[in-house]
């Protein structure tokens, strides 16, 4: 199939990760990109290859994932989406569908990815929430925790909070915020680009100085000395969802080069995906 033939689409999608080995395809196991290509390949009776914006491990979840993929035939989106959802099992499904163009690459073109990681703290318990949420019997610091992630934002090398296949280990950590809600605490975290395991390294970090082990500054010297933090121990994945990844449009690509990276986040928070992760 010849460029010019074919026909793409970029797709939203939300699921739960907790009966998922991952979002990326492996070999015999289940994950969503796996589940998305056999009810998408099955619907249009073609071979579709999925690409994703960016990978989540075993258990993370994601609420705004975005996927793309190329077609021969055409077909009217908003039918091949009721479609999908009926073909797809109960935890994953398609939020949007819209036509993109071929050379769209939902990993190199996105601009930042925001997590979020929730925590119920004190000994509280919600059922229905059990599986996207980390439960604990403390009470952490949000305070300390939030002087300790203001130390870790900007452009630095994140080295000893994940890894990289090919080495390349500087990130730019646009947010880090700490906010509290009676017993659940939310961490809320924006970058350019993740390490593996890097977002839920942040949280152990953060959660040591919660729990007073660790003091807010020594997270500078943790940082800097590049060997990984807490011997490589991470929050569980229960508690991490991805919430967005972000584009820049055409016509505000040039003024989000010149705003800084906090600025072009905030400017899109709120906004649906298409605008935008």
């Amino acid at each position: 199939m010849t460029a010019d033939a074919q026909r793409c689409a970029r797709a939203v999608i939300e699921y739960d990760g907790t009966a998922f080995a991952g979002s990326q395809v492996q070999p015999n196991a289940r994950t969503v990109q796996g589940e998305l290509e056999k009810a998408l390949n099955r619907l249009i009776g073609e071979v579709a290859r999925v690409r994703l914006a960016g990978r989540t491990d075993a258990g993370v979840h994601a609420t705004g994932q975005v996927v793309a993929f190329c077609y021969a035939r055409e077909r009217r989106l908003p039918e091949l989406r009721r479609r999908l959802n009926a073909a797809l099992p109960p935890d994953l499904t398609v939020r949007s569908l819209r036509a993109v163009g071929p050379g769209f690459d939902p990993r190199r073109e996105a601009r930042w990815r925001v997590y979020r990681y929730r925590i119920l703290m004190n000994g509280a318990r919600h059922p229905l929430e059990r599986h996207r949420t980390l439960e604990i019997d403390e009470r952490l610091d949000a305070d300390a925790m939030q002087v300790a992630a203001s130390r870790m934002l900007g452009e630095r090398d994140f080295a000893a909070l994940g890894a990289d296949a090919r080495g390349r280990t500087v990130r730019h950590l646009a947010e880090l915020r700490v906010v509290r809600r009676g017993d659940l605490l939310e961490i809320r975290v924006t970058a350019n680009a993740f390490l593996r395991r890097m977002v839920r390294s942040i949280v152990a970090l953060l959660m040591e100085v919660g729990r007073g082990r660790l003091a807010p500054e020594a997270v500078d010297r943790v940082l800097d000395q590049g060997a990984r933090a807490l011997h490589g121990r991470t929050a569980p994945p229960r508690g991490l969802t991805l919430e967005r990844v972000i584009y820049a449009s055409a016509t505000k690509q040039k003024n989000e080069r010149a705003a800084s990276p906090m600025q072009a986040a905030r400017t899109n928070q709120g906004k649906p995906e298409s605008s935008l992760p």
